[in-house]
């Protein structure tokens, strides 16, 4: 398929992600080509004037994904930065369109040079499939590696499911804006089916599911959402971990605080 010129609403997604990128690299959550991020795009290239469906021969996704059929997703380039991604977005971003079978795709957009998916494309695709079948508002999916979120993860005393006092008792906020939780699951291997499955079977009812020794996953209806909902749960451990450093370990609200709170 001939690559497309991006409309006025695909262009506004693209700034929306690349300003994310910058809050992104700043916060350290992203060493290296670390971290990842997939949005789908579908309404937004129809709205732009849409791209035809291409009956010819594309490239075999990793898995097959029947609810995508025929949408189209914004995804990371494998070994891409996202820091790149302001300057050089061409190249650190790919549109792919996903086929009527739902087993292939053909770029629309980007992936200059050659590029492929990022390596977590199954975990996206497994989750955006979910969100579609549920008719969810979330569009987003972002992946990033915030550092004391992960430090967490390597304290058997505060794993799931104690992560929810860590909520309750570092930062208010993130109690009233995070009042579904957050999801846990144990370290596998990364990029994996069973931890694609695992993952959309904790994002039932939550907007972030964390990964054991790896980073977090966060669902939103736009980048910036996504990204809110990760810069909560990164604060609220940031703050746990200073205290347990301090030699305190922070006290749970009382039944009356948290009914306040909800009020």
């Amino acid at each position: 398929m001939a690559r497309i010129e991006l409309g006025a609403e695909l262009k506004q997604v693209i700034e929306s992600i690349a300003e994310v990128s910058e809050f992104i690299w700043k916060s350290g959550w992203s060493a290296s080509s670390g971290g990842n991020l997939s949005v789908d795009v579908t309404e937004a290239l129809v709205n732009d004037g849409g791209a035809e469906p291409c009956n010819a021969p594309g490239k075999p996704l990793i898995v097959q994904t029947p609810e995508l059929a025929g949408r189209s997703l914004l995804v990371t380039v494998s070994g891409s930065r996202f820091r790149d991604i302001p300057k050089r977005a061409t190249q650190a971003l790919m549109l792919m369109q996903i086929s009527e079978s739902g087993d292939q795709y053909h770029v629309l957009w980007g992936a200059e040079g050659g590029g492929v998916p990022t390596t977590d494309l199954l975990p996206h695709l497994k989750i955006h499939a979910a969100l579609r079948a549920r008719n969810a508002p979330q569009k987003v999916a972002l992946h990033t590696h915030p550092q004391h979120l992960i430090a967490m993860t390597h304290l058997p005393e505060y794993r799931n499911p104690d992560f929810v006092r860590v909520l309750q008792t570092s930062q208010t906020t993130a109690k009233v804006f995070l009042k579904e939780g957050v999801g846990m699951t144990r370290y596998m291997p990364l990029g994996s089916e069973q931890l694609a499955e695992r993952t959309v079977d904790l994002l039932r009812g939550r907007r972030a599911v964390i990964w054991e020794r790896h980073g977090c996953v966060a669902v939103g209806c736009d980048v910036f959402e996504a990204f809110d909902v990760t810069d909560l749960l990164e604060k609220a451990a940031h703050v746990f971990l200073l205290c347990v450093a301090s030699g305190y370990e922070p006290k749970g609200m009382t039944p009356d605080e948290v009914a306040a709170l909800e009020d």
